[in-house]
C-alpha cells in the first residue's frame, strides 16, 4: 500500500492550537483538550494510507483543487492529495461546517 507524506500549513497548525486551547481555556476542560488534539493528530497522520477515501467537496473551485472533508469529532479537516509528491496538504482545520465563503478563504490562506 502507497504512503503519503502529510504536511500541515502553518495556519491549519494553528486552527488546531486554537481549538485546543478553547477546550482547555475557556470551556475549562483539560482532559477533552487533550483528548481532541490527540483525535486530529492519528487522524490527519492516518491520511498517510488511503487519502482518497474521503469525499471531495463539491464547491468550485475547490472541487476542481481536489479538496477533500474529512470529519474528526466537530471539526472538519480539509486537504488535498498531491500524488506526484506522495504528499497530503492539510490546509484547514475547521470547527463544525464552515460556509461556502469560509472554506474558500480558509483555501486561499492555507495554500
Amino acid at each position: 500500500m502507497r504512503e503519503y507524506e502529510v504536511r500541515v500549513s502553518p495556519s491549519a497548525m494553528n486552527q488546531m492550537s486554537e481549538a485546543v486551547r478553547y477546550v482547555h481555556d475557556e470551556l475549562f476542560m483539560p482532559q477533552a483538550a487533550f483528548d481532541l488534539l490527540g483525535d486530529l493528530e492519528s487522524a490527519i497522520m492516518g491520511l498517510s494510507r488511503m487519502p482518497f477515501r474521503f469525499r471531495q467537496v463539491e464547491v468550485e473551485p475547490l472541487l476542481s483543487a481536489g479538496v477533500r472533508r474529512m470529519n474528526v469529532c466537530k471539526y472538519s479537516v480539509f486537504y488535498v492529495v498531491d500524488e506526484e509528491r506522495s504528499a497530503v496538504d492539510v490546509f484547514a482545520v475547521l470547527y463544525g461546517s464552515p460556509t461556502n465563503q469560509r472554506l474558500r478563504k480558509a483555501f486561499q490562506e492555507g495554500r
